[in-house]
């Protein structure tokens, strides 16, 4: 069950089809008078006739938060058991989107029928048996494991249904003009005068002074930014999970003690996500440890024997295996001499790059962190035992920084100046070599035009920002600046349109995209219509 939901999750989740329209949603809703009544006490929203759940809602919120908790955990952003209200307001946008859905689908006669729902269930695998049959009291038990009743995961399955039906309402097929519309777009040529200029080329002979005066005052608008880092100090545990080892017998143990969240399936069944499970368990038991000696942590006891570290130092080989006691003969937490497992001691600043997620999640933090994976398979279990606020720098201590600030300001300031008065008088000489470009060219790496690109200096990233800003540019002639250190200008010579061959000459990349485009448009569409014409009521305000 849970993978036929997987697999549907593309209908169950409403995308943002065109983030502008996440505006003009934000517009149409209307909150609810007064606080809660007793229809809207049991519901979220009103969409057109039809009311959002709590329960539903809830559930949205925990699929959301389940697909972003692990980037959240790898960003050092800490769950404090609250509600997020990022989290709450996808889950709500989500949910009336397909309410909206629904009611288009309504009025104009789509539904899911009961012999659809009755062919998706009796083809679900992990109802059928080992005949590939339907077995009702394995669907029954199954929905019971995942504390579904069987009336709700019906209309649960009607509903993605329903949005399957409503994903792939028949489109229209792309008309002629509409095609050469598209293609023309991607295959209109200009040739194009191109050359690139960099900023250490063009300021060579260029010296560039500052005074005392100018120094005071560009740190006076800027003094926020000058100032000594901050510092912290952790005590922490980092584990090298590729270097944890179970044979069979640890992990059917440990299957047999958690079997009731595997869902009925067998170790056999279940051993890769038994495996994951294990690890996850490894590490969860060394954030314990780090718990019950915090007190001693922070007062530095000497029995701890905390040893200082320059770089994160896994544990040994011994250390880990005394850890992975506790599931392979039930060693028991207490039981854990406080010298058996290595801790490490490490300072840190907020300019050390290297351990950018490591200091995010210290610096949001307090005491005992979650554990943050640090590399791949290396885990830190981190417990921070002091910080030391960043400090404002005084002009004087600062008054270096500022002015390499200060002359690179005006370094770029110069560069630009002289760049476009070479654009000015490029009309006698010309600006360089001649291109031909069109807007696609950065995916033809074969091309001669790709290559003379490349010959210029300028990679594939460089190329699509470059083409983007000149075929949409008004103007026959200008700068596209990459970065603050270089400079192309481009001057138009002429332009070149598709022709009947082009236009008819379509590749199966083309005629994918230009699918795409109609019914991403047309499902905006539909999405429009649906905001204009059923009211939208929250009833999440509260008195």
């Amino acid at each position: 069950m849970l993978e036929w939901m997987q697999k549907h999750k593309k209908y169950l989740v409403i995308t943002v089809w065109v983030s502008a329209l996440a505006l003009v949603f934000a517009s149409m809703v209307e909150w609810g008078g007064g606080g809660f009544s007793a229809v809207s006490s049991d519901s979220v929203a009103k969409v057109g006739d039809i009311y959002v759940s709590r329960q539903e809602y809830q559930r949205k919120y925990d699929q959301i938060y389940d697909n972003v908790a692990e980037y959240m955990r790898q960003a050092g952003l800490l769950d404090d058991g609250k509600p997020i209200p990022e989290i709450e307001q996808e889950a709500f946008r989500i949910l009336v989107q397909e309410k909206l859905l629904e009611m288009v689908a309504k009025d104009i006669g789509v539904n899911a029928t009961s012999n659809e729902i009755l062919e998706t269930l009796l083809n679900t695998p992990e109802f059928q048996d080992a005949t590939h049959t339907f077995n009702r009291e394995q669907y029954e038990n199954l929905l019971q494991a995942n504390r579904w009743n069987s009336a709700d995961y019906e209309a649960f399955v009607a509903k993605a249904l329903l949005q399957e039906k409503m994903q792939n309402f028949p489109i229209m097929p792309v008309a002629t003009l509409e095609t050469n519309a598209f293609i023309s777009v991607g295959k209109i040529e200009d040739f194009v005068e191109l050359k690139l200029l960099t900023k250490e080329s063009v300021l060579k002979n260029t010296a560039l002074q500052t005074t005392d005066t100018e120094i005071h005052s560009y740190w006076e608008k800027n003094k926020n930014k000058y100032h000594k880092p901050a510092k912290y100090k952790i005590a922490y545990i980092a584990l090298d999970m590729s270097q944890v080892s179970a044979d069979e017998h640890v992990l059917e143990k440990f299957y047999q003690d958690n079997k009731n969240k595997y869902n009925n399936l067998s170790f056999k069944q279940s051993l890769n996500e038994v495996k994951a499970d294990y690890n996850k368990a490894i590490l969860s038991f060394a954030s314990a440890y780090m718990a019950t000696i915090n007190k001693k942590i922070v007062e530095n006891d000497k029995s701890l024997q905390i040893k200082i570290s320059d770089v994160i130092t896994p544990l040994d080989y011994q250390s880990l295996s005394l850890i992975q006691k506790h599931f392979d003969a039930d060693l028991d937490i207490k039981d854990v001499a406080l010298r058996d497992i290595s801790l490490y001691t490490l300072k840190l600043s907020d300019n050390e790059s290297e351990y950018s997620s490591l200091v995010t999640a210290i610096r949001n933090g307090e005491g005992l962190l979650a554990p943050l994976e640090y590399t791949e398979n290396l885990w830190i279990v981190p417990y921070v035992i002091e910080k030391i606020p960043k400090q404002p720098l005084t002009f004087e201590r600062a008054k270096e920084l500022v002015n390499s600030d200060l002359i690179e300001e005006k370094r770029n300031e110069e560069f630009k100046k002289i760049i476009y008065n070479r654009l000015a008088h490029a009309d006698k000489k010309g600006v360089g070599d001649i291109i031909p470009i069109h807007l696609s060219l950065w995916q033809e790496q074969d091309s001669k035009s790709y290559k003379q690109l490349l010959s210029l200096g300028l990679s594939t990233q460089d190329m699509r920002q470059a083409l983007d800003y000149i075929m949409r540019y008004n103007k026959q002639e200008g700068v596209v600046f990459l970065g603050n250190d270089r400079a192309l200008l481009f001057k138009v010579t002429k332009q070149k349109m598709p022709n009947y061959v082009d236009l008819t000459n379509i590749t199966n990349a083309e005629d994918e995209a230009l699918q795409e485009a109609k019914v991403r448009d047309l499902r905006n569409a539909m999405l429009e219509y649906a905001m204009k014409h059923y009211k939208v009521i929250d009833y999440r305000r509260q008195n």
